[in-house]
């Protein structure tokens, strides 16, 4: 020992060793079972938001609801009424107002702590599918395969109109830092936008069916991941910094959705035919962490808590399931849900 540099003995040095860091446990069974009457069996929706208030807003036939995760109460708080349905929702930030996309293609403004409509916004012949918000700018995806940016403080519908997708426009994200736009539509392709362009920055085809899933990775700026369908069943990788193609992992069934942890360096996929189950993975390894069974149906809806530790998923089966799989950042009070305070069997409306 007289050349260690250790004032500890070798064989006594091991005992300060770091612990050997062990898996996390996830448990394989919801802590939650919401029923969800009339939930839309339908891949092209997005009937389902988890707001940074801790309250989740569905879409069910002609209404929505909204099911606070503090108090477990449920609210009405709108019905389209003449014959119209509702096909989309969205938060914005920091989760007063929700927009509710149409079957008519309007796009309807609540402020859900007065239920109170705001506006009606006009612009789509047809369904809005799919909605993502950047600060005031609500920007809308419709089955007439446009995309229209809308500044909700204008008197203005809207003051974009993109047209480059060929059919329905199914899923819409903007980046993190607000900077991109990413679009995928029932044409098979993916895009990627900026808030000034009327064309797309960057085209990727290599998807054999519709996209409807896509997500930003809160962890590396650029980085965007998406999901093809039924013919497809591929979740890929790219880098819009430099428009460069990174991984793809052929997953074995149609991709529904995809959503990244903003605790840890994982991407959560839900998934339908055939095996309609939700799946967490490690990036980029793309190893799973876990496989979660339990719908009946394709999981065509996903979104999650404001903490990041829960993720809710709905399906055809009309049923919401809460599922504990990510851990905590330092800085979290948590979402309110536990498995041993919340019980099952409850429902939406």
């Amino acid at each position: 020992d007289a050349f260690v540099l250790s004032p500890v003995p070798f064989r006594r040095r091991e005992t300060f060793s770091a612990p050997r860091k062990l898996p996390r446990k996830i448990a394989k069974e919801p802590s939650k079972v919401l029923d969800a009457p009339a939930l839309q069996d339908d891949f092209y929706l997005n009937l389902v938001d988890w707001s940074s208030s801790n309250v989740l807003a569905v879409g069910l036939s002609s209404c929505v609801y909204l099911w606070s995760a503090y108090t477990s109460r449920v609210m009405k708080l709108c019905e389209l009424g003449d014959n119209d349905v509702v096909t989309s929702v969205s938060w914005a930030q920091p989760g007063q107002y929700l927009a509710v996309g149409t079957k008519k293609g309007d796009v309807q403004l609540w402020d859900h702590t007065k239920c109170k409509k705001l506006r009606t916004m006009s612009g789509h012949s047809d369904r809005v599918g799919t909605m993502a918000w950047n600060g005031h700018v609500l920007s809308t995806g419709g089955r007439d395969h446009t995309i229209l940016h809308r500044d909700v403080r204008q008197e203005p519908h809207s003051f974009s109109k993109l047209t480059e997708h060929r059919h329905e426009v199914c899923g819409l994200k903007w980046s993190f830092d607000e900077q991109q736009l990413a679009s995928g539509g029932n044409d098979n392709k993916l895009f990627v936008w900026n808030l000034r362009s009327s064309r797309p920055e960057l085209k990727y085809h290599e998807h054999q069916a519709a996209v409807k899933a896509i997500a930003w990775s809160p962890h590396q700026r650029g980085l965007l991941a998406s999901g093809g369908g039924t013919a497809d069943r591929n979740i890929r990788f790219w880098n819009t910094v430099n428009n460069t193609r990174l991984s793809r992992v052929d997953t074995g069934s149609q991709v529904c959705n995809l959503s990244w942890s903003k605790n840890v360096n994982e991407i959560v996929s839900t998934h339908g035919y055939s095996l309609n189950q939700v799946i967490v993975w490690r990036y980029p390894s793309m190893s799973e962490v876990v496989t979660l069974t339990g719908h009946t149906c394709r999981v065509l809806y996903l979104a999650i808590s404001p903490d990041g530790q829960t993720i809710v998923t709905g399906a055809g089966d009309e049923t919401l399931r809460f599922w504990n799989v990510f851990p905590g950042s330092r800085s979290t009070t948590g979402s309110g849900l536990s498995s041993t305070t919340l019980p099952i069997g409850h429902t939406i409306r």
